[in-house]
């Protein structure tokens, strides 16, 4: 399905599940069947809404480059049209970035906010990363591909399930380099840093132990800093871990919104 913004853009997403709305941002790259085992967990109690950023998977492609505001208005936009006005919004890496604006920018919309896999906080060392990944990905995904999955998955996480090194891999290869450097851009500039130290709505931390993109110390150290905020860890996961603990990931989520949405 796609839902067409103000702007003119249509984003691409799939809903599934009857209950209060749990809205779900997938990483840089991934499109939204990245959070189909967690869906088939919730999906009992919970309307779960997956989507697609911009020029993702069936989400069109824009005419120039966006930043992490845009990307954040774009779900604000879309919880308040068919969101039932109120959700948990949240997600993995980049979309656990997004969520952070969601959070600062539209209270009123969420019962509450979860962040997994990544953190808050930029300084030129990492944003100097995050451009590299960007002129990087202008020179096509090629060789960004397997930098990322072996950031991404350990080597005996890519043995022993090389079913979902395979379907990075094929979400990666059939990214737009151009939307790929842009997003890094956007990761790049996030700076909700200061805003989150006064977040008026209940937080979900959520980090994998054997994260090598954004270590479960860095999540940790921001679940101490934003106000109610719940830290809890899958264990034995790496970056992406909705999609290597989905039934953990999916019980914590389930322990958070039983309790905001109560």
């Amino acid at each position: 399905m796609r839902f067409r913004l103000k702007n003119g853009l249509s984003i691409g997403y799939k809903t599934r599940g009857r209950g209060p709305t749990i809205v779900l941002i997938p990483a840089i790259g991934c499109l939204k069947e990245m959070w189909d085992p967690v869906i088939a967990e919730l999906e009992d109690s919970y309307r779960l809404i997956a989507v697609e950023v911009r020029g993702h998977g069936e989400s069109d492609v824009p005419g120039g480059p966006f930043d992490m505001d845009d990307l954040s208005d774009d779900v604000i936009e879309l919880v308040r049209t068919i969101g039932g006005g109120k959700a948990i919004v949240g997600g993995c890496s980049m979309g656990g970035q997004i969520a952070q604006g969601v959070g600062v920018k539209a209270p009123e919309n969420l019962y509450g906010i979860f962040i997994s896999n990544t953190g808050y906080q930029r300084n030129d060392a990492i944003r100097k990363v995050m451009e590299d990944r960007a002129a990087s990905a202008e020179l096509g995904m090629t060789g960004p591909i397997w930098i990322t999955l072996n950031r991404w998955f350990s080597p005996e996480y890519q043995k022993a399930h090389p079913e979902h090194v395979k379907l990075a891999y094929d979400w990666l290869a059939s990214a737009d380099p151009i939307v790929h450097a842009w997003s890094w851009r956007a990761i790049k500039g996030l700076d909700y840093a200061e805003r989150l130290k006064s977040l008026k709505v209940p937080a979900l931390a959520i980090a994998g132990s054997q994260d090598q993109s954004s270590a479960a110390s860095e999540v940790e150290a921001m679940a101490k800093v934003l106000p109610n905020c719940i830290y809890r860890e899958c264990k034995g996961a790496g970056h992406l871990s909705p999609v290597e603990q989905p039934r953990q990931y999916a019980a914590f989520l389930r322990e958070f919104a039983e309790k905001v949405t109560s």
